[in-house]
């Protein structure tokens, strides 16, 4: 099957771009905490990129432009057990058109295949419905809802939190 997009390993020359991304509110409608100030995004991002617990990729369609459309991150959630969590943004130009599910696809043989996990989680609040579904539709479980935990619009929402076994992931594949 071909891929629309591929998911490309972050380098300095992505760090404006995930500033961008990262510190924009108009992009992340549903979170309420998003640090605004690029200087700060910016010097968590070059420091992030420095670990090996905590990884960029900036998603780009399989165009002649390689056109620089979201990213995707991954990052250890509990490292001594193997776990592993994922978040994503595509921007909002092309979402609904499957590419943040090919995406996040990708993001997760990464996770099972070059880094060994053994599970990956993933959160996000219950009115991104766009955001659980991909969850849902990669073949992650939802396992819990955290009531009442994010504030988002001077409310308190629920979280959903998503997780899937390498064992589900191999039967997934096939």
């Amino acid at each position: 099957m071909k891929m629309n997009v591929s998911l490309h390993p972050a380098t300095n020359d992505d760090v404006d771009f995930i500033v961008d991304i990262d510190s924009n509110s108009d992009k992340w409608l549903v979170e309420d905490e998003v640090e605004t100030d690029k200087n700060k995004v910016k010097e968590t991002t070059i420091s992030r990129m420095k670990e090996d617990w905590y990884k960029y990729f900036v998603v780009k369609l399989n165009d002649d432009c390689h056109t620089p459309i979201g990213v995707v991150y991954i990052w250890h959630y509990v490292t001594h057990r193997k776990s592993w969590e994922i978040g994503y943004c595509i921007l909002p130009a092309y979402r609904r058109k499957g590419y943040c599910f090919e995406a996040v696809s990708t993001l997760l043989k990464y996770a099972f295949d070059e880094y060994g996990a053994h599970r990956v989680v993933a959160m996000c609040s219950a009115r991104n419905e766009a955001s659980w579904r991909i969850l849902e539709k990669i073949g992650m479980t939802r396992e819990s809802v955290f009531r009442q935990e994010l504030p988002c619009n001077d409310k308190w929402v629920d979280q959903l939190f998503y997780a899937i076994l390498a064992s589900e992931y191999q039967h997934i594949r096939g």
